[in-house]
């Protein structure tokens, strides 16, 4: 048996793991490459070779296995860089995608705004067709208006398109047909992104939301795993890709391609599921699993050794996925959270300082305070140590910049302002851990907390002393979960 990588790309490292033939494992680091991701991958990959002694491409020759978990759709959607979408449904259905259900994330605010629009109206369209609940032809497909609608489209200059017909998941021929005559008049156009083939059931508006958003995010996922497969095959990788799954399962690359909002929250999930496993190795079968990385704070309850898979009412980034999702509750809480004084009282996060140009300590051009720069005051940290000793912290200016920054408005010096930015990144990890347990009616101190993620064991002994959790695991290979 060869070499057996595991690779997940984070909003700030790139975690590598490698295991030998003889089980042994390595653990690698490698600076997230927000602009290309599959240049960080392919580093990280060529200095794990060379620890080897060997070469990319012998490295890989080698290579029986490589599961890889990418941020690349929840990127697409938190950035808003997704393809120009368009969106053609069954006359009368055009705007269900803004009416939604009636449903607001803020029911106490009936003015709050809608989620930024996928798809402008200009770029809905609607079809004249209509079937009935038991897939019965009520009126047949215009396949002229098909072709009206695709050129409206085409000059528009949309490059996907999402298809979401009435009633489509009992009698797919209308919505098939619709899919052919788009490729036939615009060949060209990056994705059509049908909805019995994303999400064939009811609810309409679930499928719709489903549908649109993976048209949206599909056409970037699939050029970044394409660019990741090409390098790979060229650098001797011999086997297909796999790639972490929402759902805490894995798919071939090829067949992500047309389904790629399977990946959106993977990595989440596949820690989710390394936890499992670990926690069940110690014999440990309910637990939270909680994950802190640069950028976000991860948790799941996990009961009888198996987390909770939700199909229905998920929600990401305003929109519904109505697919099967690993219940995870994820805040802006990272160690690159960027701390400031708003209203006369402190803030930690959502907004990150990421990989690029990341903590002030990072020394890449970092100005701003965060919760790294005060673990770093606060002793926590070894300068020296950090990412395997791949980073060495500065510490010069990170103390000064903390108490200009936050210690003055306040009223303090460095290290009280540094520590207050610990305790409040921890009370604010803390609430999503009462979301998952207490707000569910679970109490959290009959459970175990496992921890993972490059800063989770920085924090978790606090968090589970503010908690009163009693019992805590930290796995060897938490920081590459």
């Amino acid at each position: 048996m060869g070499y057996r990588i595991g690779i997940d790309v984070g909003g700030t490292f790139t975690d590598f793991l490698v295991v030998d033939s003889k089980g042994g494992f390595t653990l690698w680091k490698h600076r997230t490459t927000p602009e290309d991701q599959s240049v960080g991958v392919m580093e990280g990959l060529r200095e794990l070779a060379e620890q080897r002694g060997m070469k990319t491409r012998d490295f890989l020759e080698q290579a029986d296995l490589i599961i890889h978990g990418t941020t690349t759709a929840d990127n697409t959607m938190i950035e808003q860089t997704g393809a120009k979408t368009g969106l053609l449904v069954t006359k009368g259905r055009r705007d269900e995608i803004e009416l939604r259900r009636g449903y607001k994330e803020n029911i106490w605010d009936p003015s709050a705004p809608g989620p930024f629009k996928i798809t402008p109206r200009r770029y809905r369209l609607t079809l004249e067709e209509r079937l009935d609940y038991q897939g019965n032809v009520l009126k047949d497909l215009d396949e002229d208006e098909v072709r009206r609608q695709v050129r409206r489209l085409k000059k528009g200059g949309v490059s996907s398109i999402a298809v979401v017909l009435l009633f489509s998941f009992v009698n797919p021929a209308h919505e098939q047909r619709v899919g052919e005559i788009i490729k036939e008049e615009y060949p060209e156009v990056e994705m059509v992104s049908l909805s019995y083939d994303v999400n064939p059931s009811a609810p309409e508006f679930e499928r719709t939301s489903t549908t649109l958003v993976n048209a949206y995010i599909g056409p970037r996922v699939n050029r970044y795993l394409t660019h990741l497969i090409e390098k790979l095959k060229d650098n001797g990788f011999k086997h297909p890709l796999l790639v972490m799954q929402s759902s805490g399962g894995i798919a071939a690359a090829p067949s992500v391609a047309a389904r790629p909002i399977a990946t959106l929250a993977s990595g989440p999930a596949g820690g989710v599921m390394g936890a499992c496993e670990t926690a069940g190795l110690a014999g440990v079968k309910d637990f939270i699993s909680v994950d802190m990385g640069g950028t976000s704070y991860d948790v799941c309850l996990i009961r009888d050794g198996e987390p909770t898979i939700k199909s229905f009412w998920n929600w990401f980034h305003r929109y519904l996925i109505a697919l099967p999702m690993v219940d995870v509750v994820s805040i802006g809480a990272g160690g690159g959270s960027i701390a400031k004084v708003a209203a006369g009282g402190l803030q930690v996060g959502p907004e990150s300082a990421g990989g690029e140009p990341g903590p002030i300590c990072y020394g890449r051009g970092g100005t701003r305070p965060t919760v790294t720069d005060a673990n770093l005051v606060l002793g926590y940290l070894n300068p020296d140590g950090f990412a395997g000793g791949t980073l060495v912290l500065k510490t010069d200016g990170v103390s000064e910049a903390i108490e200009k920054e936050i210690g003055e408005p306040l009223g303090l010096n460095a290290v009280e302002a540094a520590w207050g930015i610990h305790r409040l990144t921890n009370a604010q990890m803390n609430q999503a851990i009462v979301r998952v347990s207490a707000e569910r009616g679970f109490d959290p101190r009959t459970f175990a907390l496992v921890v993972f993620g490059g800063n989770g064991a920085v924090h978790a002994l606090a968090q589970a002393d503010d908690l009163g959790i009693s019992r805590v695991l930290i796995p060897k290979t938490a920081p590459a979960f």
